[in-house]
């Protein structure tokens, strides 16, 4: 129900927006007529407060106010973050309302944590100049929540079985048939006479393992 605004000019110029800010806050912040009308607010804030991936600033997603008529609230573009960037501004403070906000978006599909991670380890924090806690902490804690996110890697066990049966039929003076051919008692049953009494060869029982 709450959305974060700076205005463009303190990114543009870098322009002194507290004016802004607070007339944000006023007219469409928490408590306002319009938050009472929509039943959602806006916080105006400066961009000293927000910690973001480096790089940030070239990955803004577009989204335009369309509409008919005179209302003046048409035809306005504002620019988002990208949600692996917002992401990442979110862990990196690490609230729990920010692990919900994040945790959602991933049970959604809408964000894979790989990627967040991926954005953090190469592209780095550009801290802002208002950041005081410890920075390494925060970063360590956000990867560290972002990996007990990931699915763990399913084990083939079929290839370690099928591997470790290979090794003790090498290492075993009896081959498995050999094995299998063994009746309860511990003595092993004598072969069955081959159909064919011209040869020498005697039939295998079949296990099934061919």
């Amino acid at each position: 129900m709450e959305v974060d605004i700076t205005p463009a000019s303190a990114l543009t110029t870098g322009a002194d927006v507290t004016e802004k800010v607070i007339a944000l806050n006023v007219w469409v912040g928490e408590d306002s007529p319009f938050h009472a009308l929509h039943g959602i607010y806006v916080e105006g804030i400066h961009r000293e407060t927000v910690v973001l991936p480096r790089g940030w600033e070239n990955r803004l997603v577009t989204f335009a106010a369309t509409g008919t008529g005179d209302d003046q609230n048409y035809g306005r573009t504002g620019l988002c973050l990208h949600p692996i960037d917002l992401c990442v501004s979110k862990l990196i403070a690490g609230r729990e309302k920010d692990h919900e906000f994040v945790g959602a978006l991933i049970r959604d599909n809408i964000i894979d944590p790989a990627e967040v991670l991926d954005r953090i380890d190469n592209a780095g924090i550009d801290w802002s100049s208002g950041y005081r806690d410890n920075r390494d902490l925060a970063v360590s804690r956000a990867r560290s929540w972002l990996q007990s996110q990931q699915a763990p890697a399913t084990e083939d066990y079929t290839v370690d079985i099928a591997r470790a049966l290979s090794t003790v039929s090498r290492a075993h003076p009896r081959t498995i048939r050999d094995h299998l051919n063994t009746n309860s008692s511990g003595a092993q049953d004598k072969p069955e006479p081959a159909q064919d009494a011209g040869t020498e060869r005697l039939t295998e029982r079949d296990y099934g393992l061919d």
